[in-house]
């Protein structure tokens, strides 16, 4: 089996060292709890959630049965930081430190899981139940009928069906260790790309992912997952590079919604990078493209498109392609379904007082308010108190 190279050495270093100190010193733990920071957008940030991660990366490739407590610590403080810092999603940072407690198959951890299963609708449904099952399903439910847990009767309904058996569980496991493998060697470049990411390590990452991408087909799945990562490390002008090979590949034949939907993630990032010329002339496109749709404009992909509009308006410093833009969005505001517009109105009022458009400023803040209005009030037709 080949090694690793010394690139993905080096990433590793800092976690093993961290590590170590963990093991040395469980004093030191309190550098790997959730610590909140509000950004300046008013997001919660965890200042130790970078170096949490890498401890539970190193653990992965280093298993030892004394761990336990410093896996339980990490699970915990995983989950508060979801529960605390992340609206929505579930990523390999939770599953991981989930796997391996669950790895170590002690049934009182079945509490812990239940609380990362249960921080948000993402983690209900992706973190899996088996976690909780680890130590045998017999002993498991035995441990729960004889609890004072408030979700007592919620958690034996779901851990007593009858799909689930020890087999299965087991079955579940094994895939988990193929899925986690205990050799760094083993992971694939998308993998280690995703964790130089949860590092900090950007250029590492970007490598990485690259790398990986250049030994796959250049399908819409491979583009795709290439630009978001791309795009979501910063690096929008590789990011639109690559978005624009996907439009190239798509069907432009007439009521192509692949070719919308790619035109519309183009001018998404190129309106993130400011290449405004660009992104209109694709808007542009993406909007002849939906008018191709035969079901045009009563389809989901209309909301980003007109939101679009709103959302290039500051991007420009012309005036008077701005108030064109303005003019544009405002007249397919004007046939909007009204279950539709609370979409796009926040954006629609932030282009109008850019532009110091105060009339129109004002009749989209009145078009919000009736929105607003008619969603709490359960007498207003569409509503939801309407029975």
């Amino acid at each position: 089996m080949m090694g690793i190279t010394e690139e993905q050495e080096r990433l590793l270093r800092g976690p093993r060292r961290d590590l170590d100190r963990a093991r040395r010193d469980p004093a030191t733990w309190h550098d790997l709890a959730f610590r909140a920071e509000h950004a300046d957008d008013n997001r919660v940030i965890d200042r130790n959630s970078a170096t949490r991660f890498g401890v539970l990366w190193a653990l992965q490739y280093d298993r030892r049965s004394q761990d336990l407590p410093l896996l339980r610590f990490l699970l915990q403080e995983q989950a508060t930081f979801y529960r605390e810092a992340v609206s929505m999603g579930l990523a390999p940072d939770l599953t991981l430190a989930g796997f391996l407690v669950a790895e170590h198959r002690q049934v009182e951890d079945l509490w812990l899981h239940w609380t990362a299963k249960n921080i948000s609708f993402d983690t209900a449904l992706g973190y899996h139940l088996y976690h909780l099952l680890t130590g045998g399903i017999a002993a498991t439910v035995e441990v729960v009928r004889a609890s004072a847990h408030p979700e007592r009767d919620r958690i034996l309904k779901e851990i007593t069906s009858s799909r689930h058996t020890d087999a299965a569980v087991e079955e579940w496991l094994e895939e988990q260790r193929r899925i986690l493998p205990p050799d760094p060697a083993e992971e694939s470049l998308k993998t280690w790309a995703y964790h130089a990411a949860c590092l900090g390590e950007r250029e590492a990452s970007r490598l990485f992912m690259t790398e990986w991408a250049a030994g796959e087909p250049r399908t819409n799945d491979t583009l795709n997952t290439l630009q978001f990562h791309l795009a979501h490390l910063g690096y929008l002008t590789e990011a639109v590079a690559v978005q624009k090979e996907a439009v190239a590949i798509c069907d432009d034949s007439p009521g192509s919604s692949r070719m919308a939907s790619a035109l519309l993630g183009l001018v998404r990032l190129q309106r993130q990078a400011g290449q405004f010329t660009d992104a209109r002339q694709s808007l542009q496109a993406a909007g002849r493209s939906l008018a191709a749709l035969p079901d045009w404009p009563w389809m989901g992909m209309w909301v980003s498109f007109v939101k679009e509009h709103f959302l290039l308006v500051p991007v420009t410093s012309d005036k008077d392609a701005g108030r064109r833009l303005l003019d544009e969005a405002d007249h397919y505001l004007r046939d909007a379904p009204e279950n539709w517009l609370r979409g796009v109105l926040d954006q629609a009022i932030a282009a109008a007082e850019h532009l110091n458009e105060d009339d129109r400023r004002d009749r989209y803040r009145a078009m919000r308010g009736l929105d607003r209005h008619e969603r709490e009030d359960p007498r207003s037709p569409g509503s939801a108190g309407t029975a």
